[in-house]
């Protein structure tokens, strides 16, 4: 009969920890430790094949030995934030895996151990103890055996007499004399291993030492007497207690089954990719350990033929996932098959492989398609690697499937549908019918529960670890093309997109349907908008390159007297673009005062750190680092990014990005230029009309203060609203106690910045920074403005405590916007994620507004006429014929202006010129 096994985690735990290299998964989370301390007891499982065991784990919380001895344990450092992260899934796995796992507040595992180790005893039972700690030596007899795991040493009686030179009962005694800095224990002075030892086997106990000690001579027996009552302590210190009151015992510890779907989601979120597959196959050597409860999945598994060019097919035997078959398209008789379907289903998942990530020059590789969770099917089209087998002509495949993308009645899912939309776009195929973006749905559903690709999403949602493409490709430079892949390898790949968007829509639809309001925001907002921003990427707008040109050139020439000042100011030449240089020249060479180094011994540099130093070299430094970077990122930038042809530059939009609901743009990002500065209104005028069309922008006018006012219904702010007052000139009337009239243009900015930064949880400190003010006046004059505008203060009060209740906020239409960080234990942190959840509703609801109005106003533009093309923050830029503007300006605002009803009105501004500027 096997032994029982006690397993001591606290030092499995430790000891993978530091054996094992840093590893963290793709969100951050460190797993070194979990995966070797699991490594470690799974390989002691199925050495041992025991049927009872336990795994104990010390607990925080102070014991009676702290109470005894205030430096017990005290030298010992503080646990790295790596390694405590790691102790909850350590926990959960070990008790998904069916082990049973204890551990006691108030008393070591050590305690627990020994307590276990002499039940069992008593009732017959041989025990194997596996930890490093020399002190459970105390506890081996002929019954219990101690071993080291990870070293596979096991420790008998006979064992610890060669090791300690002491029997195991002499231990507590052996390891009180010679202390044990690490525990605290203090030992008595001048007597280390061997010394203990020797007077052990002389005396055969510290009771013996003691009755002897005047025949102990020189120091050492002088130092004994000296520590007797030290003695004492450290004995009680050592001895490990064997007689804790516990409710359980070894007929509770019996190994269990392993709960499959818990080890599934857990195996998943650590990104333990071979542990998740051999859950579904339990003949998995690494599945040894619990093969026999594991759920056994029938699989057909049917290597390709290629050179037959029959069928392939390969099976995901992911439980969760759905067992599903794959096929790979290559005959002519294959595809009629597929294209009867497709003809003939009402509803399938679809998805592109291609040649680039970038859609403006993507073309088709093959496609996949799904019906249901059961088949997969991909059609290679153009793979051209050397022995690539002959593949179905692109041309002829795609004009017989155009029909069906471009049928609306037929319901295509997809993950990102606005990319496949570009490429089908790049072969003349305008796809209709978009019914459920999975990427789309878990953003609406939570967005800041993950990133939202789809290896992420079907990580978070089908506890599915995807194959990646750089399992498939490979990495860096040598990765390859999806053209370059081996049709086997490629078909799996792309079978699996296919399939998981299915599961994925399957599990998000149920999801949403408990929330109508998200379901609703899903279909009506964001699908729809995904149509129009593929077409508003398509549109582009026009670049006046040589204007561009010009501006870089002014910019080098700013640029170059920049540096030459502040290198004359430092008295040195140095490399002004070098954070490392700077920090140097300021801190060491020039002395100023402010500088702190980093982890990595250089000085910070950031713009926060030079804000805070009074020398004019600083600001120069700022402005020099400001202008390069708008250099870089628009006029060089911009120069590249334009079509040669068109002279029109593409921007992509990413709907689930951010948190609250906002697009962003890259390539180029439109939504960071500086448009307040006359910087920023340069490059505003490098975006132009063709000749014969005009520019409008149409601008949401304070559309967050008028949200503020509709949430918070404070009766000044809806009252100015309501009768057109100039908002920021009444909040400094309110405040200042002051007539509308008497206001100054000073005052109005300072109210101005008040009331959009208090959307933005701007403290005293902020507005002290900001308008110059003492921190006594900052202090009495929010204080005055929240007694001016109850309302506002009762809504941050509210949201607070909304935010704190459930985890999220909402905006006006419902979308949910979820607060993490809201009870974090962090002051700094919690402070952030409220400021961040008072300013949420408002920044989403704005977002939910604009998009709204994108779809609204796509349906009343005249085609050919006009066009939408840009969306930053607010604001919404149409290309339009020139002899149309003046009468599509109007109804663009009213449009926009009617979306949504809410306790004040909207109210959009229209411009229009030739360039962005000037229609801004």
């Amino acid at each position: 009969m096997p032994p029982f096994v006690l397993v001591d985690g606290s030092y499995f735990l430790f000891r993978a920890f530091h054996a094992v290299p840093p590893l963290t998964t793709s969100t951050g989370l460190h797993t070194n430790a979990v995966r070797g301390a699991i490594a470690a007891i799974q390989k002691l499982m199925r050495r041992i094949q025991p049927t009872h065991m336990a795994v104990i784990f010390d607990t925080p919380e102070p014991t009676f030995r702290h109470e005894l001895s205030p430096i017990y344990k005290g030298d010992r450092p503080s646990m790295p934030e790596e390694l405590s992260q790691q102790i909850p899934y350590l926990h959960a796995l070990i008790r998904a895996l069916g082990i049973p796992l204890h551990m006691l507040p108030g008393a070591e595992a050590d305690d627990i151990i020994g307590t276990l180790a002499k039940r069992a005893e008593a009732l017959g039972h041989q025990v194997l103890i596996s930890t490093g700690d020399k002190d459970m030596a105390q506890l081996v007899t002929d019954k219990v055996t101690l071993e080291d795991s990870f070293k596979e040493r096991p420790l008998d009686v006979n064992g610890v007499f060669e090791k300690f030179g002491v029997w195991p009962n002499q231990i507590i005694d052996y390891l009180t004399l010679m202390g044990d800095a690490s525990d605290g224990i203090m030992g008595v002075p001048g007597v280390g291993a061997k010394t203990a030892a020797k007077l052990l086997t002389e005396y055969g106990s510290i009771g013996g030492i003691l009755e002897n000690v005047d025949k102990i001579k020189g120091k050492v027996g002088l130092n004994i007497k000296e520590n007797v009552d030290g003695i004492a302590l450290d004995h009680q210190l050592a001895s490990i207690v064997i007689d804790l009151d516990l409710t359980f015992g070894y007929d509770d510890l019996k190994l269990q089954d392993p709960n499959v779907e818990t080890l599934r989601h857990l195996y998943t979120e650590l990104e333990f990719r071979n542990q998740l597959q051999s859950l579904d196959h339990p003949n998995n050597p690494n599945n040894a350990a619990y093969k026999q409860t594991a759920k056994a999945i029938t699989k057909e598994v049917q290597q390709p033929t290629v050179e037959a060019e029959q069928q392939a097919s390969v099976t995901s035997s992911d439980d969760q996932l759905g067992q599903a078959t794959y096929h790979t398209v290559l005959t002519q008789a294959d595809w009629d098959a597929l294209f009867n379907r497709l003809n003939t289903e009402k509803r399938f998942a679809f998805d592109t492989e291609t040649t680039s990530l970038d859609y403006r020059i993507a073309q088709i590789v093959g496609f996949s398609v799904a019906f249901d969770a059961k088949d997969a099917y991909y059609v290679p089209l153009t793979h051209d690697y050397e022995g690539a087998p002959q593949q179905l002509d692109r041309e002829i495949i795609l004009a017989q499937i155009k029909p069906i993308l471009e049928n609306p009645t037929i319901n295509k899912i997809g993950h990102h549908l606005k990319y496949d939309a570009h490429v089908l776009e790049n072969h003349g195929i305008q796809l209709q019918g978009w019914y459920f973006d999975t990427m789309l749905a878990s953003y609406v559903l939570n967005s800041v529960a993950t990133r939202h690709g789809m290896d992420d999403v079907a990580r978070l949602y089908l506890s599915h670890l995807t194959t990646t493409y750089e399992q498939v490709a490979g990495k860096g430079a040598k990765q390859k093309t999806f053209n370059q892949i081996e049709i086997e390898t490629a078909a799996h790949y792309a079978a699996e997109d296919a399939h998981v968007t299915y599961r994925l829509y399957e599990v998000l639809d149920e999801k949403l349907k408990q929330h109508p309001e998200l379901i609703n925001i899903l279909h009506n907002i964001e699908m729809p908008v995904a149509r129009v921003l593929t077409m508003m990427e398509e549109n582009g707008i026009k670049l006046d390159l040589s204007f561009l040109d010009q501006l870089g050139n002014e910019f080098a020439h700013t640029i170059q007297n920049l540096e030459n000042e502040i290198t004359e100011m430092a008295g040195e030449s140095f490399n002004v673009s070098s954070p490392k240089q700077v920090g140097e020249v300021l801190f060491e060479k020039m002395g100023l005062k402010g500088g702190k180094k980093t982890s990595t011994g250089q000085y910070s540099t950031s713009e926060s750190v030079l804000e805070k130093i009074d020398h004019p070299i600083t600001e120069l430094i700022i402005e020099y680092r400001g202008l390069s970077k708008l250099k870089s990122t628009y006029t060089d930038g911009l120069l590249k990014q334009a079509n040669n042809d068109s002279q029109r530059v593409h921007t992509s939009y990413h709907q689930a990005l951010t948190a609250t609901g906002r697009l962003s743009s890259t390539d180029p990002n439109l939504q960071n230029i500086p448009v307040r500065e006359e910087i920023g209104r340069q490059i505003r005028k490098a975006f132009v009309a063709p000749e014969g069309r005009v520019l409008l922008a149409a601008d949401y006018s304070q559309i967050e203060l008028r949200l503020m006012a509709h949430f918070s219904q404070d009766e000044a702010l809806v009252h100015a609203f309501n009768h057109g007052q100039d908002v920021h000139r009444r909040t400094a009337a309110e405040v200042l106690g002051i007539a509308l009239e008497d206001v100054t243009s000073d005052q109005r900015r300072q109210a101005k910045a008040v009331n959009f930064g208090l959307l933005y949880g701007m403290s005293e400190f902020g507005l002290t920074r900001q308008l110059g003010f003492s921190r006594e006046e900052s202090r009495a004059y929010i204080a005055q403005y929240f007694r001016r505008y109850p309302g506002i203060y009762d809504y941050m009060e509210r949201t607070r405590q909304v935010a704190r209740e459930q985890g999220f906020v909402e905006t006006v239409l419902g979308r949910r916007l979820y607060t993490p960080d809201i009870l974090a234990s962090n002051k700094m942190i919690k402070q952030a994620a409220e400021r961040a959840a008072i300013n949420a509703p408002l920044q989403g609801s704005a977002a939910d507004i604009i998009k709204m109005a994108m779809i609204a106003v796509e349906k009343i533009l005249p085609k050919d006429q006009a066009k939408m093309l840009l969306q930053v923050h607010d604001e919404l830029v149409f290309e339009v014929d020139e002899n149309i503007a003046d009468e599509l300006a109007p109804q663009l605002a009213e449009v926009m202006q009617s979306v949504l009803q809410l306790s004040v009105p909207l109210i959009v501004e229209v411009g229009k010129g030739k360039n962005w500027d000037e229609a801004h």
